[in-house]
């Protein structure tokens, strides 16, 4: 099973956060993990962290075996709807994903390898829930077809918040994850629902997200429009320009993205909690509802995860 971490970095249009933002959550998770959950931990990954590991889940992109699982670092929520509504993948969502691995961690019976590939897994996917864009529309695949400007450089939406914003930041995973610790609050609830419930706080935001401001230059051209904002990627129509996404769009969001990777951290902290506790999952519930609605079949995240394992 170790040969399956191999540490190299592909590329992908559905990485979450990038490798910063999923090293901050994983910091802040480690923060709060009871004594029974550090133990935990600690014996799974035998002396790794949980930010060390954040992103291993993304590195098996690298191994053709693993090509079954790029749907489940997402899911596709359209405007309107609710992840209970929307139309699932046959193929798995983030999720199912969090569900099935959440089940392998708490299974005491199962073999450490397997339950150490499922806390790598939940580490690294908690932190993609959190990542507005990850529970996005098809129509533009989250963000990924829709073409901006970040401070005058060529990127795309999706990539501009899974790494650009954090980066840009200019501080280590530690530093930020230590800054957010401090300035954010823990609001009572915080930790509380299910992933449907998490998930459904992105399409929310999505708003916002999708607006860029007068400030940036981000009018028709020859226009001043320098308090407007305007809305861009609705899927339906193109500007005649790229919207130009600069100061006032990075000072607008930044509270939102400094909650979403605070918000990862505490609930990642809590299912590990959780589990090391022996509390039942605040996603019981949900798993029977999702596994009634498959009316027999296989868990395709399941299948993939098995496949995938068994090949050398």
């Amino acid at each position: 099973m170790r040969l399956l971490f191999i540490s190299l970095l592909l590329v992908s249009h559905i990485h979450g956060w990038g490798l910063r933002g999923h090293r901050v959550v994983g910091r802040i998770a480690e923060n709060h993990l009871t004594p029974a959950a550090t133990k935990m931990v600690r014996g799974l990954l035998q002396g790794e962290t949980l930010a060390r590991v954040a992103n291993e889940a993304d590195h098996l992109r690298s191994d053709a075996a693993w090509a079954c699982a790029a749907p489940l670092h997402y899911a596709s929520v359209e405007d309107g709807e609710i992840y209970a509504s929307s139309a699932k993948s046959p193929k798995g969502d983030i999720v199912q994903a969090l569900l099935y691995f959440e089940a392998q961690l708490r299974d005491k019976a199962a073999p450490r390898e397997r339950r150490m590939l499922a806390l790598k897994w939940i580490v690294h996917l908690v932190g993609d829930l959190h990542q507005p864009l990850h529970i996005g529309r098809s129509c533009d695949r989250g963000g990924n077809s829709v073409e901006v400007l970040w401070f005058d450089k060529k990127s795309n939406l999706h990539k501009v918040w899974d790494s650009e914003f954090i980066n840009d930041e200019e501080l280590s995973y530690s530093e930020f994850a230590d800054f957010l610790d401090k300035e954010q609050v823990a609001t009572p609830g915080l930790t509380a629902g299910s992933y449907a419930d998490w998930a459904d706080e992105s399409p929310i935001v999505r708003a916002e997200i999708y607006t860029c401001h007068g400030k940036d230059g981000c009018c028709a051209a020859g226009k001043n429009c320098r308090d407007d904002t305007l809305a861009f990627g609705s899927c339906a129509e193109t500007l005649p320009f790229l919207p130009r996404l600069s100061y006032a769009y990075a000072e607008k969001n930044r509270k939102l993205l400094e909650r979403q990777l605070y918000r990862a951290g505490l609930r990642l902290a809590a299912i590990l909690n959780a589990v090391a506790d022996g509390s039942p999952s605040a996603s019981e519930k949900l798993a029977q509802r999702i596994a009634a609605e498959r009316k027999g079949k296989p868990d395709p995240v399941g299948q993939c995860v098995d496949a995938a394992a068994q090949k050398p």
